[in-house]
């Protein structure tokens, strides 16, 4: 069966056009992407830098993380950052960022970082932008979900002599935000989402106490004979946190028999004792009297700077009224301890 086409002409009234086209172009700016806004939060209330020896802080720095610096954004806001978009922070300390012991001089200075990789710092009283997409990212703040803006706190490194007890801050963050709330499918902004507020952070570092101790070693020589051997004396060298008033004890050792100090050698003993001074026969023992005050000290007694060391000078006797034990190397070990 023979086919045949005729192909007409479509012909279009010019006038209609222009309708279409602004049907298409109403539908584009009605069309949102996303809609976006911050608000202030109270901030998360403290920072803890943890709890660190006074003799430890100058070689270790310690860290805060604050999840809640007093911004919190919805995902949408996070997403749609782009030109002009602004979270701006400006902090204030009321120690001029520092953690200070109250009623003292004593401080840490630390820096703020918008990232716990601490590649951007805040510096006090200069005003920082969150919205960068470098940093948003690095957050992890970039996937959709909602966040609150945070903070890290490093202490700085120095030569630290502290007291202990707990070193504190206030941080005032003083929030300016503008950022677009919504995008069309062309993504340009609908509106935008403006506020400001300021949000308290409390900071806290506790400094516990702490000593150095130095005992060498004590020989009494050697002998053939009990009676042969002279007594011997040593000094066990202190330093301790300023300002702490400490006790310092001797244990009994490890093969002491009813209280009474033993060398051993396969088996055999050897008995000895140690005293408190020079010449008396006070004995220098763990518990109760028999420890010595940091006030009784031989060198620097009652000195609590926290720089200098203070001696505690002892006698080693062996004792002579025991029978010669065989002949051989006696040994003992004695625990040195301080308690505050």
């Amino acid at each position: 069966m023979p086919l045949r086409v005729v192909m007409k002409s479509h012909w279009m009234s010019p006038w209609r056009w222009p309708l279409r086209l602004l049907w298409i172009g109403c539908g584009l700016a009605l069309s949102a992407k996303g809609y976006a806004s911050c608000t202030l939060t109270t901030g998360s209330g403290e920072g803890f830098f943890g709890t660190v020896s006074s003799l430890s802080i100058s070689q270790s720095q310690q860290v805060a993380s604050v999840s809640d610096a007093g911004l919190y954004c919805d995902g949408a806001a996070l997403a749609l950052l782009g030109t002009g978009n602004r979270m701006d922070a400006t902090v204030s300390s009321a120690n001029a960022g520092a953690l200070v012991r109250t009623g003292s001089t004593d401080a840490v200075p630390y820096q703020i970082f918008a990232d716990p990789s601490y590649d951007n710092e805040i510096p006090l009283n200069t005003t920082f932008n969150y919205a960068r997409s470098n940093l948003l990212d690095l957050l992890g703040l970039l996937g959709g979900s909602s966040y609150s803006l945070p903070m890290t706190l490093r202490t700085q490194t120095g030569e630290y002599n502290l007291a202990a007890g707990t070193y504190t801050d206030q941080l005032s963050v003083s929030w300016n935000w503008d950022v677009c709330s919504g995008v069309n499918l062309l993504f340009i902004c609908l509106g935008r989402s403006t506020g400001s507020g300021t949000a308290v952070v409390n900071l806290r570092l506790e400094v516990s106490k702490d000593c150095v101790i130095e005992a060498p070693d004590l020989d009494f020589g050697s002998a053939p004979l009990v009676v042969g051997f002279y007594s011997v004396t040593q000094t066990i060298s202190i330093r301790c946190t300023k300002d702490a008033l400490y006790s310092v004890g001797l244990s009994d050792g490890s093969y002491a028999d009813g209280g009474q100090r033993r060398m051993a050698a396969d088996g055999q003993y050897l008995a000895y004792e140690l005293y408190k001074s020079i010449t008396g026969s006070d004995r220098w023992g763990a518990a109760g009297s028999e420890r010595r005050s940091s006030e009784s000290a031989d060198q620097n007694p009652g000195a609590y700077t926290g720089t200098l060391t203070q001696g505690f000078i002892y006698r080693a006797e062996i004792l002579s009224g025991q029978s010669t034990p065989p002949a051989g190397t006696y040994t003992d070990m004695i625990v040195v301890d301080v308690a505050f």
